[in-house]
Order: structure tokens, then sequence, then C-alpha cells
């Protein structure tokens, strides 16, 4: 009788352990949940457990030959937002017609807790609001806060202020297949200094950055577009580096908008 016992218990333990494994397969089937990380390096990698899935990785560096810091952080006006024809080139996908739901975390510098909404619509319509994108039937809608600051492939499309190696600015992921993007992931760099100059073109604090001008030129990557390392495109919204007193990327130039017309 105890030999019967012990084997039906072992009968059910077995049945348990397969049931609990068949679940998270299938998590990770549906692109639930994905314990594996991307690396924090600019470039192109395949997903484990995912054929055909690919994640690209974007990482913003500060301009190598950035002036040195002021004593102090002023906010100056008056600044120039040239102009520019340059196109800037798809990097191999777009986001499908649809409604795409958004998370942003909340904790972020105090130096732009208060402005945090605005920054992050103001980033999203400088490029919704160009022709062929608004008219593609992409719609980007808020649904909510969420308190991870990491990327991951869980299902979820966040912007959030974390933890990035070195000097990066901020580091975007972009988990695709086959020219369609799947899922989209941006962590800003909560060490470095952080400022709003007020969502114009022409105010920047001095010695620090701007958060909606390096976050437009992130979501630039939600929308398909490469970076721009040539210093021909140093006044495109997706010019490569980031620079403190600088704010011209808030808004798209020709050849940015040029960049998504090709792609939507």
């Amino acid at each position: 009788m105890l030999k019967k016992i012990i084997f039906l218990f072992s009968i059910f333990a077995i049945a348990a352990l397969v049931l609990s494994t068949s679940t998270v397969l299938a998590k990770n089937d549906n692109n639930a949940v994905n314990d594996w990380v991307a690396p924090e390096q600019n470039g192109t990698y395949d997903v484990p457990g995912h054929p055909g899935l690919k994640v690209r990785v974007f990482v913003h560096h500060a301009k190598p030959d950035k002036p040195g810091p002021c004593p102090s952080s002023i906010l100056k006006c008056d600044l120039t937002d040239p102009i520019s024809d340059e196109i800037v080139k798809g990097a191999g996908w777009i986001i499908p017609a649809g409604t795409w739901k958004y998370r942003v975390n909340p904790n972020v510098p105090s130096t732009i807790g208060a402005n945090l909404g605005t920054i992050v619509n103001n980033s999203f319509a400088a490029w919704m609001n160009t022709t062929d994108l608004s008219n593609s039937g992409v719609r980007l809608q808020p649904d909510g806060t969420t308190n991870i600051n990491r990327a991951s492939l869980d299902g979820q499309n966040i912007i959030a202020w974390g933890r990035t190696s070195g000097s990066a600015l901020g580091v975007t992921y972009i988990w695709y297949k086959n020219g369609v993007a799947k899922e989209l992931d941006t962590i800003m760099n909560e060490k470095s200094s952080w400022s709003w100059g007020g969502g114009g073109t022409t105010c920047a604090y001095t010695n620090v950055y701007d958060a909606q001008d390096i976050l437009t030129h992130e979501l630039g990557h939600w929308f398909g577009l490469d970076d721009e390392y040539d210093l021909k495109y140093q006044n495109n919204t997706m010019y490569g580096y980031g620079s403190t007193w600088e704010v011209k990327k808030d808004t798209l130039t020709a050849g940015d908008i040029a960049g998504i017309n090709a792609l939507y």
C-alpha cells in the first residue's frame, strides 16, 4: 500500500512539473516572458527561443567633443534651429497600423518629474504630426505607468529612466520580425544630468541634457529610422550624438521627415 501511495505521488509530481514547464514555454512563445537581456551595445541580435525575431539596440552617446561643464546650469534662449535636407535612412522595420500602447515609468529625475507627461507627449507629437505617419493608421496610446526600468521582451512598450552603461544618454531596443516592429523599449540614463527647457526650440540649460531633445531622437528609432553619424547630419534629429545645451532635436528637419515618409 505504501509503495502504491509513493508511486501515485511521484506521478502527480512529474505531471505538475511538466505542466509548469509547458506554461513557461507557452508564455515565451507568446512573447510574454523572456529573461534574456540584449547586450547594451549598438547592433542587431537574434533572440534566443524566438526564430526569426531580432532586437536592434541603439546606444545614444554624448558627443565626444562636447564642451566642458559650466559652473552652473543657466537657461539660455535665442538658440538657432538649423535646417537639414539630408535624408535619414530606415533601419529595417516599421510600426504596423493599429493602436500601440506604451507605459511610462514615473520614477524620473526631479528636474523633469513634474513635466514628464508633457515631455513624452511632445516627443511623440514631433513624429506623429508628419503627414505620411499621421495617415498611416499608426496610433500611440498611453497605457498608464510601469515600475520596470530595463528593457526586456515582456509584452510592454516602455519609456523609463534607469541604468545604462558608460556615457550612454539613452538606449533603445526594437524587437522586430520580417520588417515589422513587435515591441519597443527606451531606457534613458538616470545618471546623466537632465533638464527641460520648456518644449520650445530656442531655450535650453547650459550644462545638462534636455529630456525632450534626447527622447525625440530615441522615438525616431521606434518608427524605424537609423542613427546617422556623418557630420552632414549634425542638424538632424537622428544625428547619432547628443549634446548639452541643445533643443534642436525637438523639431524634425526636412531630412528626418523625408526619411519617415519613405517608410510610411
